[in-house]
């Protein structure tokens, strides 16, 4: 409820004010409350469960970065505030203090990944870390013209896996005709975190795998 302080700075308003720009007062504080802006954020109509997020990304030819960058444009859309970051400049010791990562990586060559996600790849294999507080879900691109399609990503998945980090979704594989995939599985991600739905009890729905190629 609104202070008493608050009420009478209101009244005094309301009675100085002319009809037109108390109509226009309503209109403007209708519209704040529709935007959920200007209103605290418990009383603001949320659209996440999640407040905070963690995406990053693992790219040579800067597809990783594209599909991360547009993954957290729609995720602060929706309410999330996101730290966007490539795993060549991630802080390794942050791991252990982030609740949601969402990692996008590539696979170089045979199997290995880019060169900007090595260290990170490195780290997490090289360490027995405790990630017990970690929901995590990994998008993995290649291109399925390699034998060692995606490993890159299937190994960091599996990793987090056996760290102890819980696994939100289950690791997507994306051929170089990628955008589709990524973005049932983005959606699928945003369903998990809804409101409506509740955390971890969404069915995913399986993306529509596409055969065209795109380069890398």
């Amino acid at each position: 409820m609104i202070t008493e302080t608050k009420l009478s700075k209101l009244r005094e308003l309301v009675a100085g004010s002319s009809e037109k720009e108390l109509i226009w007062m309503n209109g403007y504080l209708a519209g704040l409350l529709s935007a959920g802006v200007g209103v605290p954020e418990e009383t603001a109509k949320k659209t996440s469960l999640v407040q905070k997020l963690t995406i990053v990304f693992g790219t040579d030819t800067g597809n990783s970065k594209k599909v991360a960058t547009n993954f957290a444009q729609r995720l602060k859309k929706n309410g999330v505030q996101v730290k966007l970051q490539g795993l060549d400049q991630y802080r390794l010791t942050d791991l252990l203090k982030e609740e949601y990562f969402l990692s996008v990586i590539a696979t170089h060559g045979d199997g290995e990944p880019p060169a900007a996600a090595k260290k990170f790849y490195e780290y997490i294999h090289a360490n027995s870390l405790s990630l017990t507080n970690l929901k995590y879900a990994v998008l993995a691109l290649g291109d399925t013209a390699y034998p060692l399609f995606c490993k890159a990503g299937e190994d960091v998945d599996a990793r987090l896996k056996t760290l102890g980090a819980t696994q939100l979704l289950p690791v997507e594989k994306c051929d170089t005709d990628f955008e589709e995939t990524a973005n049932a599985w983005l959606e699928n991600i945003l369903k998990m975190l809804s409101p409506a739905s509740g955390e971890s009890r969404v069915a995913p729905t399986p993306p529509k795998k596409t055969s065209g190629k795109k380069n890398l």
